[in-house]
């Protein structure tokens, strides 16, 4: 069984595509006659469950649509008959549409023990739960009537709601949301994670999240193992790459991280940047800023060294760094005026940035974006975009982006080379050769000013420390989402959250 409500309880988990959970459970048929018994569970599974997390409900409601996501519904709603619970069906399409293992579940349930209301009357007030039994993981595009009227209706109604497989509405394999979908208390999706309702809209339909492998022989998930590397994962997954230091070590052995940007007026991103990257671990942290970040740097963080950067320092600033662990943060306060390009330009030419691993954030994306920059391509970098950076960096616009982030971020790695990290909701990690990690970790508290720049920082002092690409870039995402969390505390104060909040929990999390 996997849990999340805003984030997973397990270790880590494997997410699977709506193909490749078809192809499981076509395994399972041929070596068990048929799918019904899958039904059969799935239903069981979703009353379990019901039963357990609202024991005082007496009064169901059960809506189905058409297809398998009806099937479970009708076994829900066999169940608590049984039970001696009260029952009512709404029909969202005529059950003598239905076939198959669907028709199998609505014949085998008591017709004369439920009620059945249309959809146009329904009044929620005359019930104590939902089952969201309309459609499943077929769902592509906008919902039709009477879909969309249904769940609008249902969604302005405080009543609680438990949804078989996913959320009516939500995409299983990208997690968007086209028109509406349903809000789940819980979610209860059969067989496999599936790897939408970890990213994008998801989040704000979910719910808590329970898997049930309707027990299903392991051996017939082994297939899929060589077609699917993606895994969602979180600090509990990731902390035990961080191994204890050793008591003889010195800052020589952890890197030099390296902060360029912080153009007057913006400070503040280079300032959270650089003590973000000193405070996870980083050898040396330095920043190459203008004159009054340097100032703010020196009494912010007086560990980072800072120096004020222009065109004529920059070669001089580069020839004094001797570490042969060193990473550079490029953007954070960068700016787009003639001093960012003349700093961009230097980066660009520069052979020891270009033979140095480096992370890309900010405004360092938007030139990236927006001039010609020959050799965009780089291995040695991660690139951090929150959608509308990623819409640039792949000329097109954030529906787009929202409509497969998963797609998104490995088409940027191809392109741009490296390790991209798409930011927002679920953040996604991918490299260019089809390795994929989603993070869905954090909360609303981080849509805030500076955050990104922390995440910046913390990946490059990562990644100065020896990381590699992959692992800095998803244990930084992680280890910030973590942050966030233990930030907002048990109660959840996302408002009012700052960047800086998460900078108390860094010790905690970098040493488990």
């Amino acid at each position: 069984m996997g849990r999340t409500k805003d984030h997973p309880l397990e270790p880590s988990l494997s997410l699977y595509s709506t193909e490749q959970i078809k192809r499981i459970e076509q395994r399972y048929s041929d070596t068990a006659n048929g799918t019904y018994p899958l039904m059969e569970r799935a239903g069981a599974s979703v009353f379990h469950h019901l039963v357990r997390y609202w024991p005082t409900a007496k009064r169901v409601l059960v809506i189905t649509g058409k297809g398998n996501n009806a099937g479970d519904g009708f076994i829900v709603a066999r169940l608590a008959i049984e039970r001696r619970l009260k029952v009512t069906l709404c029909y969202l399409e005529s059950p003598s549409n239905l076939t198959g293992d669907a028709l199998k579940a609505y014949q085998k349930m008591s017709h004369r023990s439920v009620s059945v209301v249309d959809c146009k009357n329904l009044d929620f007030a005359n019930y104590d739960l939902v089952v969201d039994a309309m459609l499943g993981t077929g769902i592509k595009g906008k919902l039709k009537e009477p879909y969309l009227s249904t769940i609008k209706k249902l969604n302005a109604s405080p009543i609680p709601v438990l949804s078989v497989d996913l959320p009516t509405g939500l995409e299983a394999d990208t997690g968007f949301v086209q028109s509406d979908a349903v809000n789940a208390d819980m979610t209860v999706t059969m067989v496999g994670q599936k790897k939408g309702i970890y990213t994008g809209d998801a989040a704000n339909y979910r719910g808590v999240v329970e898997l049930s492998e309707l027990d299903i022989p392991s051996e017939l998930f082994e297939g899929e193992a060589e077609n699917s590397i993606l895994q969602s994962e979180n600090w509990q997954s990731i902390k035990h790459k961080l191994k204890p230091r050793e008591r003889a070590a010195h800052k020589g052995k952890f890197g030099h991280a390296i902060i360029l940007g912080g153009h007057d007026g913006m400070g503040g991103a280079s300032l959270l940047a650089a003590t973000a990257a000193a405070r996870s671990g980083s050898g040396l942290t330095s920043a190459w800023v203008g004159e009054n970040a340097a100032v703010a740097l020196n009494q912010y963080t007086p560990e980072v060294m800072a120096n004020k950067l222009n065109k004529t320092l920059f070669k001089s600033l580069i020839a004094a760094v001797n570490s042969e662990k060193k990473a550079f943060v490029i953007g954070p306060g960068l700016g787009q005026s003639e001093w960012s390009k003349e700093i961009m330009a230097q980066v660009i030419d520069n052979e020891t940035v270009k033979q140095s691993r480096q992370v890309w954030d900010a405004d360092a994306l938007n030139f990236l974006a927006k001039f010609d920059v020959k050799d965009k391509y780089n291995n040695q970098r991660i690139i951090t975009p929150h959608p509308g950076e990623a819409a640039r960096l792949l000329a097109t616009d954030t529906v787009a982006i929202s409509q497969d982030r998963y797609g998104a971020a490995h088409e940027l790695s191809k392109i741009y080379g490296g390790v991209c990290v798409l930011k927002g909701s679920g953040t996604i990690i991918s490299d260019q050769y089809g390795v994929k990690k989603v993070c869905s970790v954090g909360n609303p508290g981080m849509s805030s000013g500076g955050m990104g720049d922390v995440l910046a920082g913390l990946i490059g002092g990562l990644l100065a420390q020896g990381f590699s690409l992959i692992d800095a870039a998803t244990m930084g995402v992680c280890i910030h989402g973590e942050a966030a969390d233990r930030a907002a505390g048990p109660h959840r104060y996302y408002r009012g959250m700052l960047a800086s909040d998460l900078f108390n929990h860094f010790p905690a999390l970098l040493n488990p």
